[in-house]
């Protein structure tokens, strides 16, 4: 087995972790979150995007949690499917299939999604915002729409993916056209 497989074979056994393991913490920090059993905050394993202090002063209520982590696992959806393009990718290289079509479609998937990532980021604090605000009394409800300096990066390390998907899928087709060439 070559180094490339070897390496792929890691990375995809990684990527299989990831894959079940995010949507499992994402259930249970939104369960545990500001409760005894809170371990993964409290002892910094996750660092919290939403300050829920900002929302709301009143403790979660079991609604409130459901659809934060219904809205969370929306967002991971999207993880899930960088994820699941990542498995196939290093399957494909643990295959020693490098430079096919099918692989330069894992990285213009990848680049799509990280597209997809910043849309959904910017539904989701939105949604957040008006979850975790909800049980407040009238007129301390808030709605906060955002786009912060890493969804700008994200969205150009996305163009960046597609760039290098284009310049792969180039190279595959003078490739194959080299190998009927006589």
């Amino acid at each position: 087995m070559s180094k490339i497989q070897k390496q792929s074979r890691r990375a995809r056994i990684f990527f299989q972790s990831l894959f079940v393991i995010t949507p499992i913490a994402v259930c249970y920090y939104w369960l545990t979150v500001e409760t005894s059993y809170d371990f993964l905050t409290s002892l910094g394993a996750i660092q919290i995007t939403h300050n829920i202090d900002s929302y709301t002063q009143l403790p979660l209520t079991l609604t409130t949690r459901i659809l934060a982590m219904i809205a969370s696992l929306f967002l991971c959806s999207i993880i899930m499917y960088a994820l699941k393009v990542l498995i196939n990718l290093f399957r494909s290289y643990e295959r020693n299939d490098i430079f096919t079509l099918d692989n330069v479609m894992s990285y213009q998937k990848l680049g799509y999604s990280l597209f997809y990532w910043v849309g959904a980021s910017v539904v989701y604090g939105t949604l957040m915002s008006l979850i975790l605000s909800f049980n407040n009394p009238p007129g301390e409800r808030m709605i906060s729409v955002g786009f912060l300096g890493v969804d700008f990066l994200t969205l150009v390390l996305g163009f960046i993916i597609l760039i290098i998907s284009w310049v792969m899928k180039e190279g595959y087709i003078l490739a194959a056209e080299n190998s009927h060439t006589i």
